[in-house]
């Protein structure tokens, strides 16, 4: 299968080597011609990172079903009122696997129902709980009942600032833990199936989360 194609608006992570500024990046396509792309330049709590013509950057994306990445080398920079970095247009693009999307700490509310065999609710339990952490590809969710690997969910995400999202999951694994109310079991969740707006939604509360924790310096 062809990588799907980046487009104008798309969101972006850039992975930068150089040392000082080493990290992940947001960003976001600004122009597509014949042979560049032109990108918002990174910052780094509010600063520019200063890349310069031959730096070797990574371009991560996320399409419908899946993400991609490429290497590439920037060939320009523009830092006057828009900050803009233009790299080569890649030759290759190479897909990610979905445990490679970048995952942060997170508490989201997060309501579930398991399904059968045939995609159907197992029961009339809908159990409410919390993520711990969350990516565009799965989350981290508490959960107050015991699951097996392999199964399926439907999902309520309620993601702050974005709404309620709907999505399939399957249970990757399963880890159980004592506390004061309990057993409790941490379920890992990939998303099976999810539109792709969800996903971006989810892909830009990461960033957003990311920006905040490297501005109070977590990260």
């Amino acid at each position: 299968m062809a990588a799907e194609e980046l487009k104008i608006n798309d969101r972006v992570e850039i992975r930068i080597q150089d040392p000082y500024y080493a990290g992940i990046y947001s960003s976001r396509v600004e122009e597509i011609l014949s042979d560049t792309i032109v990108l918002a330049a990174p910052l780094k709590r509010g600063v520019i990172v200063p890349l310069r013509a031959g730096d070797t950057i990574t371009v991560s994306y996320y399409g419908r079903t899946a993400g991609y990445s490429f290497t590439t080398k920037v060939i320009g920079a523009s830092y006057q009122k828009l900050p803009l970095i233009a790299v080569q247009k890649p030759q290759k693009v190479t897909k990610i696997q979905r445990r490679n999307y970048i995952r942060i700490p997170a508490s989201i509310p997060v309501r579930f129902l398991v399904l059968d065999d045939q995609q159907q609710p197992a029961g009339s339990d809908l159990y409410s709980t919390e993520t711990l952490d969350i990516s565009g590809g799965g989350a981290l969710i508490i959960s107050p009942v015991k699951l097996s690997r392999d199964d399926s969910l439907d999902i309520e995400l309620d993601l702050p600032r974005r709404g309620t999202i709907r999505i399939m999951g399957r249970v990757a694994r399963v880890e159980k833990k004592k506390s004061e109310y309990g057993p409790r079991y941490l379920i890992g969740v990939d998303f099976s199936v999810i539109d792709k707006a969800d996903r971006e939604k989810i892909i830009q509360y990461v960033f957003e989360l990311q920006r905040e924790m490297r501005r109070k310096g977590l990260i």
